[in-house]
């Protein structure tokens, strides 16, 4: 009966690393475990150690082969990467990214939380006129006058960017087929940074990962066409773990948690409150990925009242050079 068990633990296990392997995606239920794959492997640890203990060897052998894969996914994203010589005095900005649940219970807690972390532009997924009253109620008109966002846009996945400083002309909310994104330029003394913001489509929504497979895409062709540094900050509904996550970082990209070790870190709760809440986040869905002239030199997460994301604030250096201006794809 276990090593039966055992098999059907390694056999699940491979089949989902192979698709990953080789881009297939399709279902909720793959992506999902997609997303939970480094978790999952855990699993083949315990086959591992009882397969040696009742003399299994051929099956031992390949739950050791399924925990080393785990080893190689999570010892790189536990190693800090170099830090670049041109960060030093590099110009910097504070960059907040946060869920902030369009049912949140306690709107205003949260933007008063969001004011407080001093950042220079925040990221706002799942904008919605209820909590944006309560920012501005708590201060956030005057200290975030320059935003981009689209008051017509009522769906769950809206996104806006507020900014203390100016925004180029060139910020507004796009859509590049099935993408739709607010992106702002800012002049951060070094060369205008583009922030693009954005959050696909969930999985478990119907026609999810269809969707969001196509918006990633769309992501994907658009990267290399943008001028200078790029940031790529939002609720992305996915860890890294999924095949076309791995597409958008092959254009240049790096993410701003896995830069800095903490790629284990963790972003999505199951629920804001309640029985589900208790556990705390499970996986990181949050991401700011940075092209290559941007570099985190620090991140840090905190609580997000009323929310089922975990927002964080990331310091960015912005590589001195050419003043180049960006120009719309």
């Amino acid at each position: 009966m276990w090593n039966v068990l055992g098999w059907v633990v390694v056999v699940g296990l491979a089949g989902v690393i192979v698709t990953q392997r080789l881009g297939v995606t399709g279902r909720a239920g793959l992506a999902i475990a997609q997303d939970l794959l480094v978790y999952l492997l855990t699993t083949a640890w315990v086959v591992l150690v009882v397969a040696l203990f009742v003399h299994r060897w051929i099956l031992a052998v390949a739950a050791g082969l399924l925990a080393v894969y785990q080893l190689a996914l999570v010892i790189p994203r536990l190693t800090a990467t170099r830090v670049p010589r041109w960060t030093r005095g590099a110009p910097r900005l504070d960059l907040l990214v946060a869920n902030v649940f369009i049912d949140n219970k306690t709107p205003a807690v949260l933007a008063r939380e969001l004011l407080g972390r001093g950042a220079d532009v925040i990221v706002i997924l799942e904008w919605n006129p209820e909590f944006v009253r309560a920012l501005d109620a708590s201060g956030g008109r005057t200290s975030f006058p320059n935003r981009v966002f689209d008051p017509a846009d009522q769906s769950d996945y809206a996104v806006g960017i507020l900014a203390k400083v100016p925004l180029l002309p060139e910020s507004q909310v796009r859509s590049i087929g099935p993408l739709r994104f607010a992106q702002a330029i800012v002049d951060v003394g070094a060369q205008p940074l583009t922030i693009i913001g954005l959050n696909p489509t969930a999985a478990v929504d119907p026609g999810g990962v269809e969707n969001w497979e196509e918006q990633l895409d769309a992501l994907i062709a658009h990267v290399p066409s943008v001028t200078g540094p790029l940031v790529v900050a939002g609720d992305l509904n996915t860890t890294t773990y999924r095949p076309k996550v791995q597409e958008l970082l092959a254009t240049g990209l790096v993410d701003a948690h896995e830069s800095l070790g903490q790629g284990l870190s963790t972003s999505f709760k199951l629920s804001a409150d309640g029985v589900l809440a208790a556990p705390g986040a499970v996986l990181r869905l949050d991401h700011a990925l940075l092209s290559e002239g941007v570099r985190a030199m620090s991140v840090e997460d905190f609580d997000g009242e009323g929310s089922d994301h975990v927002p964080f604030v990331v310091t960015l250096a912005v590589k001195p050079g050419d003043r180049m201006q960006p120009s719309p794809s």
